[in-house]
């Protein structure tokens, strides 16, 4: 599942997107602790006590994959498509492969 919301920001010029979000277990909701989170050209992040990440510092137009995972196996993964300039809200429901 996906929910986004954009807006706009610049950074010194250029034109980046922040990707924030938060990962939850697919069975209750629960948001998950200490997952690593990887977006487009290896911009990394782990989840914060509320299953919280940041993803710093995209470029405008970007496009590849946020990928959450722990070492279980249980992953999760949202495809992004030309990002806009500003912030882009998601979910991550991590789940057994």
């Amino acid at each position: 599942m996906l929910s986004c919301a954009l807006g706009s920001c610049s950074d010194g010029g250029r034109e980046t997107c922040d990707v924030r979000g938060v990962v939850v277990d697919v069975e209750d909701g629960e948001p998950l602790v200490g997952i690593r989170v990887e977006g487009p050209d290896g911009v990394r992040a782990v989840t914060d006590p509320r299953g919280r990440f940041v993803l710093k510092g995209l470029q405008e137009g970007e496009e590849g994959l946020v990928k959450a995972w722990r070492s279980d196996g249980w992953e999760a993964q949202v495809p992004l498509k030309a990002v806009k300039a500003g912030e882009m809200n998601i979910v991550l429901h991590l789940s057994p492969r």
